[in-house]
């Protein structure tokens, strides 16, 4: 409330989604992404092409919304070209979970010499940040999962030896 700018902003972006899906068809997810862009967009002139985006289901993920801002920030000039804002924001793209297994088994691959010597004490990030690459709009839980997944199955349970600290 004390902030003016960003509850005009954030009033703003909720009566445009109102005007597409009426006053309860604003879920939290929605919400939540509208509340985002509010408190991160510096050009209000795009605020109300983002919530349009972001109301017709375009932007669905927090992901997504980092590349619609960033997009717009380095593209000030009207008009903004549709097809190029959609491919940097991965609007359409779906990841299924075979491609999400897909990659991350290619990931574990490449690193299984180096799990099955160091075992939990890898550095399972590397397996999540390759995979994220390969990836770049899945959802990062789901890769989580599914590395856990395939980690587990290699390995094994974790050990005794597994739990105790790593030495410096």
């Amino acid at each position: 409330m004390k902030n003016e700018a960003l509850s005009s902003a954030l009033k703003e972006a909720v009566t445009q989604a109102q005007r597409v899906h009426g006053a309860s068809g604003v879920d939290k997810a929605m919400g939540t992404l509208l509340y985002s862009m509010a408190s991160r967009l510096k050009d209000a002139k795009r605020l109300a092409f983002l919530a349009d985006s972001i109301v017709q289901r375009k932007i669905c993920t927090e992901l997504q919304l980092a590349a619609a801002l960033d997009f717009v920030k380095s593209h000030p000039q009207d008009p903004i070209n549709q097809k190029e804002f959609e491919e940097a924001c991965g609007v359409g793209m779906v990841i299924t979970p075979e491609q999400i297994e897909d990659a991350v088994e290619s990931v574990i691959k490449k690193h299984k010499e180096q799990l099955l010597k160091e075992r939990y004490h890898f550095n399972m990030g590397l397996l999540m940040g390759e995979a994220r690459s390969a990836l770049k709009w899945a959802d990062g839980k789901v890769i989580k999962n599914e590395v856990d997944m395939q980690v587990l199955h290699l390995l094994g349970p974790k050990t005794e030896a597994d739990l105790e600290k790593k030495p410096k």
